[in-house]
């Protein structure tokens, strides 16, 4: 039987962020961000059910300028700005106060429960913002409904590992 621990999924960050470099990740330094499952669940499930999903900002390689593609599949978007968070990606947004969308916010990262929460954001993202689409909103599903209680992103090398615990 296999067990939920032994659980992890290594995906390769996609062509259009291949060359985005998430918290200045040296070769072989690997980060990892830990989330509570109910919240990610919260954010997957809504992914799974929008209308649509929001349209994905990248670089056009022969002009250089950036241009919005769709996203093909439900999605999730890790972002850092105000904390390191997971949100959902589908369209019309899960808002939870006012403009705030609701946020599955990594461990030590959530600026409303974690006095350290720019240091412990800066140590694990570091010093630049950014914002990802992952389209792997039906394999955190998967994990969670096979009984995570968190789930974490690797980081390292460019690429991001899913595992569960």
């Amino acid at each position: 039987m296999l067990e939920i621990s032994d659980v992890s999924i290594i995906l390769p960050l996609l062509p259009s962020i291949a060359g985005l470099c998430i918290g200045d990740l040296r070769p072989h330094s690997m980060r990892s961000l830990i989330f509570n499952a109910a919240d990610v669940r919260r954010v997957v499930d809504h992914s799974l059910a929008a209308e649509t999903q929001a349209l994905k900002t990248v670089r056009d390689l022969k002009t250089g300028l950036l241009v919005k593609q769709p996203v093909s599949a439900p999605a999730v978007l890790l972002a850092y700005d105000h904390g390191v968070y997971l949100m959902s990606n589908g369209q019309p947004r899960d808002i939870l106060i006012g403009e705030r969308s609701f946020v599955a916010y990594a461990k030590g990262c959530d600026p409303f429960l974690d006095p350290d929460w720019r240091a412990r954001s800066r140590e694990l993202a570091g010093d630049d913002d950014f914002g990802v689409v992952l389209p792997w909103a039906h394999d955190l599903k998967a994990l969670i409904d096979a009984g995570a209680q968190t789930v974490v992103l690797n980081l390292q090398d460019g690429s991001v590992e899913i595992a569960a615990a």
